[in-house]
Formats: structure tokens, C-alpha cells, sequence
């Protein structure tokens, strides 16, 4: 059997950053044209291919195939699954059906944030029928191997006893089977195969060194922000890869090639034995890599800053999302601004950059509280900001209530992916901004702090080599032309 992993590429999505598993993705200049390898669509291949199946990763977008050209070459696959999101569904559904009228024996398989939670208007909508046809929700890797197996052994229907999955029955109603158990050992994930990509076709400003690779090590958070499904997709629980299969990958990446690593996951610091356990690691095997990670601030001190800092972390991405403490209570961030003044000392002390997320049109945001927000950037100087006008996905509390309040909001589908956290989508039900103004307050924020003479003197004393020169300008560019009014 051939099972093709997809990632769908149009002219109208451009550069979807398509790898985390639920809620946002982004594009464009608001986020320096940033692009990241499919590794949730190499973890499935992974299990796969150790199960004795032929996979093929047929990234579309990375190489710029056309439709025809992706059509071509899954032409001999039987199975064709793709990672999704709110964002971009209609058309990955889209895509989905233009491929199986190329290849009409191909079983159509999706996973995502959105379609855990949302099955039955994914399924039953009269723009998606027909093009997914079973969906995979929560944790994708041994579902897909489940269903791939029945589909290969049983010539019938036995897939549709598997746990976890949605489809649509004979009668064309919704069946959602109960939960496949979540796994409690990450370390039995296969190491994903890189040989697959071509490290030159993807692109994030914020690292150091090339070629650069991800990788995720944890799962599942405990945290209680109002406007992220990552509990609800991977658990309140977190499970994380052990030190050693985290050193292990690293190694495998460096025996590549590869020189820098960006740790994807929510928050890679949750447990400091671990980090500290890793770091330890790099520096005993002398592995040559530098890294990049995210981490809630509550979870950093500035002895494992320094630490982290000797085994090549450079950047350290954080959720701040406002300066206002009363917001960040009503979001449930289980922090204060006072700690996240400290932290940010700590990784400027301890020699690491730092990246503040923010996020604009809070429940509770007032153009006081966004002028707030924007002076506080401004005290706490981190070395790189991201601002984006709030967005809410299926999935989280922000969601459901705000679907109760305006049930036109549908399953969310109808977002406007050229314009994601740049424009406003229902803010007005839970802050007291115009929908023009916090529009004006997203570029004027972006303005406010990347348009200033001493940031920018900032980064270029920051540059190392050629590279890392070209990897600003084009970064650069691309949120000049944001925050002047484009893209």
C-alpha cells in the first residue's frame, strides 16, 4: 500500500506556517514570512514506515508543485492523509477533492485541531462532503496506523470500529468513535526521517544557523489561557519525551547536517530535571548545535537560563500577550507582570534573546489597556515581538462562549487566512474596540517597535554572517511592508 503525506499548496495560502497540530496557523509578513517542515505529517510517517508501509512526503507548498504536478504523483497512492486547521480547511477540503477526482480510489484521511473538534460540520458542511473521508482526532500517529492497517487487511469496513477516528455512514450522518487513549510513552515515537526534506525550502528569521530543523518533545499543558486548545487536544496532562530520546534526535540531526534546532513545543521547560538534563547532555556529547525554544515564564529562573544559554540556546519565545494585569487574569495566563519584567532581565543577563507573542483585542482590552501593552514592550525590550489581533479557535472556552453570543460565527471556517490577526473576527463581543481600530492598533504596534533607530542598531550588531544578514532583510522587509499597510 503507498500512503502519501500532503501538504496542499495555493497561490491564495502562500506560506502557511502547517506544523502545529491544533489552533493557530499563520502567514505572511506579519510573521517574516516563516515557514516550518511538516514534522507531525514525518511522525505519522514514521510509525508507518516501521509498520511496513511505503510513504512518500509530497510537500507541495515547500516545493511550489502545482496541482496537476502534486496529482501526478500520488496518482499510485491508495491512501492520502493531511494535517489541517480552521484556517485553512475549506481549502484543504478543496484540495482534498480535486485530488480524488485525479485518483478515485484514493481514501482521503485528515487530522488537526480543528476537525477533534469540530467532526460533524467538518464532515456535513455541502462545501467539505466527500472530500475527507475519515477524520483523526487528538493524537494522529497510531489511529492512522490502525486504520491503515484495517484498510490493508480487512477489505471491508473493520476500519470503522478504530477509536478516535469520525466518518460519515451509509445514510451520510456523522458517527464519531469514542477516544483512542492518548500515549503515555512519547519515546516510542520513531525518530522523524529528515532525509525527506530539503532543509533550503524552509525559513524562519529567528534562527542563527543553517540549515535548521524542529522537533517536538512534549505534549499536553496544564495551563488555563482561555484562547489556546492545546488541553483540549493533547490533555491538561504534560508528557514529554525522556532526555535521552531527546538527545538521541538531536544527535541524528546533527549527523545530517543539521546546526540549529527550533523546539516547537507549547513549553519546553515544564520540567527543569529535563532541560537541565538535555543541556547537560549537549555539552557531554559535544553536540555543535544551537537552539531555540518556547517556554511560559513562570517555568524560567536564571540559573537554567544560564545553563541553557552553555549548550547553545540562543532564543527563548515566551506568551506574554498583554501588559495589563487584569487581562491576563481574565485569560486565565496564571501570571503577572511584575515576574515577566524579571524573566525578561534574566534571559537579557544571561546572554539569550528574547521573543515576546503578544496578542491584541483581549477579552477586556481597551485602547488604555493596548496603549498599556505597547509601553510595557517598551520597558520589558524584548529582542523580537509578534503582535496579532486575537483570534478564537474551536476548541477552547474563548470559543464556545463566544459562539453562544454570536452564533453566525459558525465552526469558525470562514476566517479569512490572508487576514488572520490582522483582522478582527467577532473581537467586539468581549473587548470594547472597533473593528478599524484594532486593525489601526496591530500595525501601530508592529510600528512602535521595529521602526525605532536603536531596534534596529540592536540587530545588526546581533549579525553574525552573511546569512544570518539576508535572513533580516528578508524578514525585515516583509514586516515593513505589514505594518506600512500590506500583506
Amino acid at each position: 500500500m503507498n500512503i502519501a503525506l500532503i501538504v496542499p499548496y495555493t497561490e491564495k495560502t502562500g506560506n502557511v506556517a502547517r506544523d502545529l497540530v491544533y489552533g493557530c496557523w499563520c502567514k505572511g509578513g506579519r510573521i517574516g514570512g516563516t515557514s516550518f517542515p511538516p514534522m507531525p505529517l514525518l511522525h505519522v510517517a514514521g510509525l508507518l514506515n516501521r509498520t511496513g508501509y511505503n510513504t512518500r512526503l509530497v510537500d507541495a507548498q515547500a516545493l511550489g508543485l502545482t496541482l496537476s504536478q502534486t496529482q501526478d504523483m500520488i496518482r499510485d497512492c491508495q491512501v492520502g492523509i493531511m494535517l489541517t486547521s480552521t484556517t485553512t480547511l475549506n481549502d484543504d477540503c478543496a484540495y482534498f477533492q480535486a485530488l480524488k477526482s485525479a485518483n478515485p480510489d484514493l481514501v482521503t484521511m485528515a487530522f488537526g485541531g480543528h476537525v477533534t473538534a469540530e467532526p460533524e460540520s467538518t464532515l456535513t458542511d455541502p462545501r467539505r462532503v466527500g472530500a475527507i473521508d475519515i477524520l483523526v482526532r487528538r493524537e494522529a500517529e497510531w489511529i492512522i496506523r490502525d486504520v491503515v492497517q484495517a484498510l490493508d487487511q480487512g477489505g471491508g469496513e473493520e476500519w470503522r470500529n478504530v477509536p478516535g477516528i469520525a466518518y460519515l455512514n451509509d445514510a451520510g450522518e456523522c458517527v464519531v468513535n469514542p477516544n483512542y487513549p492518548l500515549c503515555e510513552n512519547l519515546d516510542e515515537l520513531p525518530i522523524p526521517d529528515r532525509t525527506l526534506l530539503n532543509p533550503d525550502h524552509y525559513f524562519n528569521p529567528i534562527v542563527r544557523t543553517t540549515p535548521f530543523t524542529t522537533m517536538f518533545t512534549s505534549r499536553g499543558c496544564p495551563g488555563r489561557c482561555v484562547f489556546c486548545a492545546s488541553p483540549y487536544f493533547y490533555g491538561r496532562v504534560e508528557r514529554a519525551m525522556s532526555s535521552e530520546r531527546v538527545l538521541e534526535e538531536i544527535e541524528a540531526c546533527t549527523n545530517l547536517g543539521y546546526r540549529e534546532i527550533f523546539f516547537r513545543d507549547e513549553n519546553f521547560t515544564t520540567s527543569e530535571k529535563r532541560v537541565r538534563d538535555i543541556c547537560e547532555g549537549i555539552l557531554q556529547r559535544n553536540l555543535d548545535i544551537s537552539w531555540t525554544c518556547s517556554s511560559r515564564v513562570t517555568h524560567l529562573q536564571p540559573e537554567l537560563l544560564k545553563m541553557m544559554r552553555r549548550a547553545g540556546c540562543h532564543t527563548v519565545r515566551m506568551g506574554v500577550e498583554s501588559g495589563n494585569d487584569e487581562i491576563l487574569k481574565r485569560i486565565g495566563k496564571g501570571t503577572e507582570t511584575d515576574l515577566i519584567r524579571r524573566v525578561f532581565t534574566w534571559t537579557k543577563e544571561a546572554g539569550i534573546r528574547s521573543h515576546a507573542h503578544m496578542m491584541i483585542g483581549l477579552p477586556g482590552d481597551t485602547r488604555q489597556t493596548l496603549d498599556k501593552t505597547i509601553a510595557f514592550i517598551s520597558e520589558i525590550k524584548p529582542s523580537l515581538v509578534t503582535y496579532g489581533i486575537l483570534t478564537a479557535y474551536p476548541g477552547t472556552p474563548l470559543f464556545e462562549s463566544l459562539r453562544k453570543k454570536c452564533p453566525e460565527i459558525g465552526d469558525g471556517t470562514d476566517i479569512d487566512l490572508t487576514s488572520l490577526h490582522t483582522q478582527p473576527l467577532f473581537n467586539q463581543a468581549f473587548c470594547s474596540l472597533t473593528n478599524d481600530e484594532l486593525t489601526w492598533y496591530v500595525r501601530h504596534a508592529y510600528r512602535s517597535f521595529y521602526f525605532r533607530p536603536g531596534y534596529i542598531w540592536e540587530r545588526m550588531k546581533d549579525v553574525r554572517d552573511l546569512g544570518q544578514l539576508k535572513r533580516y532583510a528578508k524578514a525585515g522587509i516583509k514586516v515593513l511592508r505589514f505594518a506600512s499597510g500590506g500583506e
